[in-house]
């Protein structure tokens, strides 16, 4: 889905008529998902969603229907992305990981396409979905399979989230506000998906990574951003930082620099930024030089940047 022009993101909605307008829409936008619905030309949804760089978000109503994520779809798919769901009427069953909840309006689950799940809506059940590259939460890969297909229950900052989400429904405007919002978004819910498998008793070090992250975006285009003023941001000595960050496999260092060139890729996938050379877009997220820069952009991502930059944008290299 492209936006409308290159100063606003593009808010489509969408009213479906008979399952296979149904089933093309969804392969469209939620492509790899088998779908399947006792009812056929009487099959109604209405659809809300809204992109920005690899993130989305949709408000779906819809009769009666099967998803399915299979694992021949897994592996036809480039890559996978973590998807938040919001039960909003009704309800659905998601399933995945041999975790199975029942979501009833005001319910939270998580799903990782990656891995085969499963979801059967009743009639006319609305959800919202958010759909998030796997950097979105430092350390996924870890908790992922503790947290999928059950209900979360930190309802509280679920709906602070998603009340951020629909505002980005409602009021189309600048891809830079979407932007904020999303990485607020993306702050909250990551904070929640933590604590969702943290014990009580538990030391929260995934909650001061969340803040770590917090603050290295807050202060993003500060190319002297070291890990003396995140340790000082977490309120701990630079040797407990350290130790922090070893829990994670990651140096302070190398942990700033993730997170800039996380957000540099996602940057360069907006149409906004399209007129704009890439080392100015690096130079916004502080870096401060073209060769080391694409040298670090591709050790991590195996790509260069002009390459994802075409990617990103669909069109050919």
């Amino acid at each position: 889905m492209e936006p409308a022009t290159s100063t606003s993101h593009l808010v489509e909605t969408r009213t479906l008529r008979g399952f296979q307008p149904w089933r093309q829409f969804v392969n469209d936008n939620f492509p790899w998902l088998s779908i399947a619905s006792p009812r056929d030309d009487d099959f109604h949804a209405r659809v809300r969603l809204t992109s920005l760089g690899e993130r989305s978000v949709a408000v779906i109503r819809a009769d009666q229907c099967q998803l399915t994520r299979t694992d021949y779809a897994i592996k036809q798919a480039e890559t996978g992305y973590l998807k938040v769901m919001w039960q909003q009427a009704g309800r659905m069953r998601v399933e995945q990981d041999g975790h199975h909840a029942v979501l009833c309006p005001g319910d939270i689950t998580v799903c990782d396409t990656s891995r085969p799940y499963r979801l059967e809506k009743d009639h006319q059940a609305q959800l919202a979905v958010l759909t998030l590259p796997y950097h979105a939460v430092p350390g996924w890969h870890q908790i992922s399979d503790r947290l999928c297909g059950r209900s979360l229950s930190d309802r509280t900052t679920a709906r602070a989230a998603l009340a951020a989400l629909l505002a980005l429904l409602d009021r189309p405007g600048d891809g830079d506000s979407a932007q904020t919002i999303f990485q607020a978004v993306q702050l909250m819910l990551s904070a929640l998906i933590h604590c969702s498998v943290r014990p009580a008793n538990q030391t929260p070090h995934t909650l001061r990574l969340d803040t770590a992250h917090q603050h290295v975006l807050a202060h993003i285009d500060d190319p002297h951003l070291s890990p003396d003023e995140l340790a000082d941001a977490l309120h701990v000595s630079r040797r407990a930082l350290y130790r922090l960050f070893q829990e994670h496999q990651v140096t302070p260092g190398r942990f700033i620099r993730q997170v800039r060139l996380d957000a540099v890729r996602d940057a360069l996938a907006l149409p906004d930024n399209d007129h704009r050379s890439i080392l100015e877009v690096a130079l916004d997220y502080g870096f401060t030089d073209s060769a080391s820069f694409s040298r670090s952009f591709k050790a991590a991502f195996a790509i260069s940047p002009s390459d994802w930059r075409l990617q990103a944008r669909g069109r050919p290299n």
